[in-house]
């Protein structure tokens, strides 16, 4: 997983945090001083001083022991509750993410063609467009479950289907419909059928109520809407997609 996270935050975190990484076993160190301390009560001789009983300054004495004591184990037993590691160091890195969407984009090309240069795209209802397939990713999918997605999309048995992975980029879009900067990681593949049903032959079919159809970069880019809403995808698959 890539993440986008701002130099600033990441250093004011690590800020916050330093005491914790530092000092995991605060209150060692005092009851070391404690007990080093009581071996030379137990070895003293006490004296009266300046007039004050032997038997005072000796009370005093271990009512100092008993109190580095139990400070001791007062910030033993605090620093073990909050038991932070590089593990909780890695989750509070992780919530700095600044990588909203993630998504994983499919690049089908016509390879029933001689000469290939189409890609299948899907029309979304909703966004009034046509788009790359695209399914949103978590750190638990893998090809496999891409794969598996597509299959049941195109009604295409999964053994015919494959995907290469192409690369993985972190793009900054402003999102029309929410009117807001959002930060998109696109996981860019290569998919590949090797035995397309009759249907997919067609430049234009239909699916489960889903239309589907084959666009050259250069139709996409005469397309108003697909440049008004998905220009940057267009622009990736262009560049590393031949």
């Amino acid at each position: 997983m890539k993440m986008l996270i701002d130099k600033i935050k990441l250093k004011l975190l690590l800020e916050q945090k330093r005491e914790y990484i530092k000092h995991p076993k605060e209150g060692i160190d005092i009851l070391i001083t404690a007990i080093l301390y009581i071996v030379s009560l137990l070895c003293s001789d006490f004296k009266s001083v300046f007039g004050i009983n032997s038997l005072i300054i000796q009370t005093l004495a271990w009512v100092i022991a008993v109190i580095l004591i139990v400070y001791g184990f007062y910030k033993l037993i605090k620093s073990s509750k909050l038991k932070y590691d590089h593990n909780k160091l890695l989750y509070d890195i992780e919530n700095l993410n600044e990588i909203i969407h993630r998504f994983s984009l499919i690049a089908i090309k016509d390879d029933f063609e001689t000469f290939s240069n189409k890609f299948l795209l899907y029309y979304d209802a909703v966004w009034k467009c046509w788009f790359f397939f695209s399914f949103s990713t978590t750190d638990y999918d893998n090809e496999e479950s891409i794969i598996q997605r597509l299959s049941n999309k195109l009604k295409v048995n999964r053994d015919c289907i494959s995907l290469k992975y192409i690369t993985t980029r972190i793009q900054p879009k402003f999102s029309e419909r929410d009117q807001v900067q959002k930060v998109y990681q696109h996981s860019l593949y290569r998919g590949k059928i090797s035995d397309f049903p009759p249907d997919m032959l067609c430049n234009e079919f239909e699916i489960d109520g889903t239309r589907y159809k084959w666009w050259t970069i250069e139709e996409m880019e005469q397309d108003i809407e697909i440049m008004e809403k998905n220009r940057d995808v267009v622009s990736f698959v262009k560049e590393k997609i031949n």
